[in-house]
Formats: C-alpha cells, structure tokens, sequence
C-alpha cells in the first residue's frame, strides 16, 4: 500500500512539473506575440487582460571608456510602460527611446518581475523549444530571416523582421537567457526597432 501511495504521488508531483512547464510556455508565447506584433505594425501593445503599472523614466547613463571620465555618449531619458499578470512571474515592459525629430524608437520585452522566482534550467530549455517553435513558424511564412545574436548567455536566439516595419525599422526577435552563471538567472525577450534614424509616433509621456 505504501508502495502505490508513492507512486501515486509521485505521477501527481510530476503532472504538476509539466503543467507548470506548460503554462510559462503558453504565458510566454502570448506576451512575446503581442510584443512582437505591436512593435512589427507600429499599433498600440494589446494589454488586453494585464494589469496596468504605470508609465515611468528611466535614466540611461552616459556611455565611458575605462580609465576615463569623458563621455563617449551622452545619457539619456527612456519612457517606459510596465503591464502585469497577476501572480504571474513575467512583466511586460514597453519601452520608448528619446524622440528624434518627432519619431522615436520602441521595444516590448517581457522580464521576470520583482521577486519572481529564478528561470531554472528546466524551464530554460522548455522556453528555448517555445520560441524555436515559433521562429520556424515565422520563418515559413517567407517575411523572416535568420538573425543570430551574440552568444553571450546559456540562450541566444533571434529573428528578424525581412523588410522594414510601417516606421521604416529594422524589427529583431530575440530571447536571453543565462541559468548558467554564477550570478541570479537571467531573461530578456521580446521585440525591438534597431535603426536609430526610424521611429513613430511617441505613444508615452516624454520629457
């Protein structure tokens, strides 16, 4: 008897493992498509069924070289928009860099949100499948090429957008991940314009 109540218990504990694989999965495939989607079309980020956290600045500090204490480039004022599941462990956040010539440029990353549990190693690899999935679903549509960024972390995956998007950018998908370091685990994903000289119209409140 004994026997078959540890068996049991251990198929429930892991039904319960690939259901919780499953639903970061399902979660995250979501969120990055209407973050993909937003920045691609150049609309407004479907926050439909988020939770609204409000807009806010953060400062970008100026860039330097080492030894030295002049600035190679200037920093600068980022508008953000922050958007959550409740009890969820990602945040979306939509970012808009300073305008230029009354256009600026726009990402939509998912990130792990304040005191959310570390990305294991497990769910490392079951969010590498999700988004190869999808890149090979993206790339048969024939609008896609390969874009591999640099192998930085444990995860390196990319893809870009073919042609420009309606604001005249180049569009790149991406996931980071890094479980392997000894620092807390790492993840950024999401979707970005990467021409400074393109943009659209400022959606956030700027400076």
């Amino acid at each position: 008897m004994r026997h078959i109540t540890l068996s049991v218990l251990l198929n429930l504990a892991l039904i319960a493992s690939a259901n919780a694989g499953e639903n970061i999965s399902g979660v995250w495939r979501d969120l990055f498509t209407r973050c993909r989607v937003a920045v691609e079309t150049g609309k407004d980020f479907d926050a439909t069924g988020l939770r609204d956290l409000g807009q806010s600045l953060r400062i970008a500090a100026p860039t330097t070289m080492a030894g030295s204490t002049k600035a190679i480039m200037p920093g600068y004022d980022v508008a953000e928009q922050r958007w959550g599941i409740p009890a969820d462990r990602f945040v979306v956040v939509e970012t808009e860099y300073p305008p230029h010539g009354g256009k600026t440029r726009r990402s939509c990353n998912l990130e792990l949100a304040p005191q959310a549990k570390p990305i294991s190693a497990d769910e490392e690899s079951l969010l590498r499948a999700a988004f190869l999935a999808e890149r090979d679903k993206l790339l048969d549509t024939g609008r896609y090429e390969h874009w591999n960024p640099d192998p930085i972390f444990s995860t390196n995956l990319g893809i870009r957008l073919a042609g420009n998007n309606v604001n005249g950018c180049r569009v790149v998908s991406l996931l980071f991940i890094d479980t392997q370091s000894n620092f807390p685990s790492f993840l950024q994903t999401g979707s970005g314009e990467q021409d400074g000289t393109c943009g659209g119209t400022p959606r956030l409140i700027h400076p």
